[in-house]
């Protein structure tokens, strides 16, 4: 059994829990939470024991591994102080509060030679999983376009999650998954063009944002993201010129096409949870010492674009991404 510990006990951390407690490969050692009875509430559903100061669990615990839940100013200090005991870790995002935390992260874990993972759980759906099979093959031919859409209606005045400070904010604390669907399915950025603001709630961080994107070989696409829409849809489409497939999250129903003919994928019926998928790619690399296809240094791209977007809704114009090779 793989001996976890859970770092931060907000609402993220029931899906690191429930999945470690799912997959009947990793005893859940230890939790910790500053909020003492959120941590032994926790602590008593999964038989585990509880810490308020994360510092104590790590020193005091004999651990593989640690999911890292809290808020991201945080992050850095924690991998740094997990990757020195030689636990390995799954970090939520964003990965930090900067690029060069970021990157310090990636190199702590490296001088250590544990893993470090980025929680992009959204790499973990089936029908995503299934989206890259089919455009790596070639399936759709020559790709054209991405275009995704994350919104809905979700009030975070009087959370961290509103605070830029805190890494709170839609741009920063939800758009890197946008941009990691766009760099896992169609490629590396080569341009970005961010609209953005606080459109409708009272709080510091934007609610809103939309990104005009082209990949290097010339994939333009379209994301867009809201807390603050009344409709709510979360979609990722990917079109090509022999087909397109469309993928809806909150249906479970996802399309196909090729050539005019139609799969249709239900994943509504369970099996396809992206936060179980997560968990066990994590444990495998962990028992079979097997290079993860979800990093840190993802982590650090994703802020990086991220942080390009901001400069271009600042600034009101494009921003050149692409990496120097």
């Amino acid at each position: 059994m793989i001996r976890v510990g859970v770092i931060g006990c907000g609402t993220i951390s029931h899906s690191h829990l429930r999945s470690y407690a799912k997959s009947g490969r990793a005893e859940i050692i230890a939790v910790a939470d500053p909020l003492q009875a959120v941590a032994e509430a926790r602590a008593q559903e999964y038989g585990a024991k509880a810490y308020s100061d994360y510092a104590d669990l790590l020193h005091s615990e004999d651990l593989h591994a640690v999911s890292i839940c809290t808020p991201p100013p945080s992050h850095r200090e924690i991998t740094e102080q997990a990757t020195s005991r030689g636990l390995h870790v799954l970090c939520e995002k964003p990965l930090a509060m900067s690029v060069d935390e970021g990157k310090a992260m990636v190199a702590a874990a490296k001088r250590a030679n544990v893993l470090l993972l980025t929680a992009f759980c959204n790499r973990f759906y089936t029908p995503i999983v299934k989206a890259k099979e089919w455009i790596d093959a070639g399936k759709l031919g020559p790709l054209h376009h991405l275009r995704l859409r994350f919104a809905g209606v979700e009030l975070m005045a009087g959370t961290w999650l509103a605070d830029p400070a805190q890494g709170g904010g839609i741009l920063w604390e939800t758009a890197p998954h946008y941009v990691d669907l766009f760099r896992h399915l169609v490629g590396e950025m080569k341009n970005i063009y961010a609209k953005g603001g606080t459109l409708a709630q009272d709080i510091r961080g934007t609610d809103t944002v939309a990104f005009m994107a082209e990949s290097v070989d010339g994939v333009v696409g379209t994301l867009e993201g809201s807390w603050s829409s009344p409709h709510t849809e979360k979609r990722v489409e990917v079109f090509g010129e022999r087909g397109a497939i469309v993928i809806d999250f909150l249906s479970g129903r996802s399309r196909f096409s090729l050539d005019h003919v139609t799969e249709r994928l239900e994943t509504d019926i369970g099996g396809h949870d992206r936060f179980y998928w997560e968990i066990s790619h994590f444990l495998d690399c962990i028992e079979a010492s097997t290079a993860p296809i979800v990093t840190g240094e993802d982590g650090v791209e994703a802020m990086r674009l991220i942080e390009a977007a901001r400069q271009s809704i600042e600034t009101g114009l494009p921003v050149d991404v692409a990496r120097q090779t």
